[in-house]
């Protein structure tokens, strides 16, 4: 790898590869490239959600970085994966915050770390990010407590200043995590209500950030109500059309609760197990979820009824790349062209370069990094998340190349 300013950059000599005739593809799959999401920045290489990973991903060509937020305890939104900051930035390692250290449930489950709600910005602004996965990713660990906890304010501001530099717009792909949790479950430390529509504080925010070019921006989730929510209420009300993205989960009923959320869409099953009446939840399509099954869970979603209630309010699914194709192959499951039928993009997550993350071929031997893509974008897919975008650049490059063949 080159470096250059801080940053690793793809040598310019692996765009140059050689065309067999076997990638030469049918035009019709040609016609709108992919897009390559860097899935939290260029998380391979840097210590994810930092200005510097985005920074790196728009360097190496990314179409979107996606930032994941969640809020501070005055508010504010900053870009983690998670609320428990533990694993990604040194807080535990800080004297001054030993007695922050907690037990919440998050979406039903317990965790015991320091939550972003426990901070305010100024405090969030005394951590320094972490490489979460530093036996896997030494490169990332090297630049452990160097990079400042982001919020979306600076994020949209280095966009904006990537575009004035280089004149290319690069896309934020946001979201919004455990909506739920903030708007109705969870507390500070103190014993307050966080009480927080951090989705309705989003489109606020890039209101006020002038960055509202629906073109540029997705916002996705894992739950239902903030979706519709954005949809029927809030983007209307602000004038705003931003493309929704309907995140899946497991469909094999693998992690269900109690033991894990996963397999379900959290809003719906708190509101179930609430006994809340959803037709005052969910009011677009109260018979669908009305008659779910207890409870609700993503493979639900996949079927003719569940893409045509998606497709009402989103446009497009982010299925988990798990659970996309058929057993020891990279043929895509029906679902997937169902989707596209009904007009609803399909961008699966994530797509990783280590050995342990590469998708089984048989019980010995994986299906590489490349030979996944390059079956992906043959097979029509919209778009991948991608910690690698370099890699996933790279083959998108060959895969275009092959098209003109």
């Amino acid at each position: 790898m080159l470096k250059q300013k801080g940053f690793f950059l793809l040598p310019l000599s692996l765009l140059s590869l050689t065309i067999t005739p076997e990638l030469a593809v049918a035009a019709d799959n040609c016609a709108t490239p992919p897009l390559v999401i860097a899935h939290r920045g260029a998380s391979g290489h840097l210590p994810e959600h930092t200005l510097e990973a985005y920074q790196l991903a728009m360097r190496m060509g990314a179409d979107f970085i996606e930032p994941d937020l969640v809020p501070t305890k005055d508010g504010q939104l900053i870009s983690r994966h998670e609320n428990d900051l533990t694993n990604t930035t040194n807080v535990a390692v800080l004297a001054q915050f030993a007695d922050r250290r907690t037990t919440k449930r998050i979406d039903g489950i317990p965790v015991t770390g320091w939550f972003s709600e426990d901070f305010t910005l100024a405090e969030i602004k005394q951590l320094k990010a972490r490489e979460p996965l530093p036996a896997l990713r030494p490169q990332g660990a090297e630049h452990n407590d160097q990079y400042s906890i982001a919020t979306l304010a600076e994020i949209v501001s280095l966009v904006k200043q990537f575009e004035a530099d280089t004149g290319r717009k690069v896309g934020l792909y946001i979201e919004t995590k455990h909506p739920t949790y903030f708007r109705y479950e969870g507390q500070t430390l103190d014993g307050k209500a966080i009480a927080l529509d951090t989705s309705k504080k989003l489109i606020q925010q890039l209101k006020q950030l002038q960055f509202t070019d629906p073109n540029r921006v997705f916002i996705q989730s894992f739950e239902v109500q903030n979706l519709l929510e954005l949809k029927q209420h809030w983007m209307p009300a602000m004038k705003l059309k931003f493309p929704l993205i309907q995140l899946i989960g497991d469909t094999e009923k693998a992690y269900l609760p109690p033991k894990d959320s996963f397999s379900v869409p959290y809003d719906v099953f708190y509101h179930q197990q609430q006994g809340t009446d959803l037709k005052a939840i969910y009011p677009q399509d109260t018979d669908f979820l009305s008659a779910a099954a207890k409870p609700l869970d993503y493979s639900a979603l996949l079927n003719e009824k569940g893409l045509s209630f998606v497709h009402s309010y989103a446009a497009g699914i982010g299925p988990w790349r798990s659970s996309i194709y058929q057993k020891h192959s990279l043929t895509l499951k029906p679902f997937v062209k169902a989707a596209q039928q009904q007009g609803l993009k399909v961008h699966p997550y994530t797509f990783r370069a280590e050995a342990n993350y590469l998708m089984a071929k048989d019980a010995k031997t994986t299906f590489s990094f490349d030979e996944e893509m390059q079956d992906l974008f043959k097979q029509g897919i919209d778009g991948v998340f991608s910690d690698y975008p370099d890699l996933a650049l790279k083959n998108r490059a060959l895969f275009l190349q092959g098209c003109k063949h």
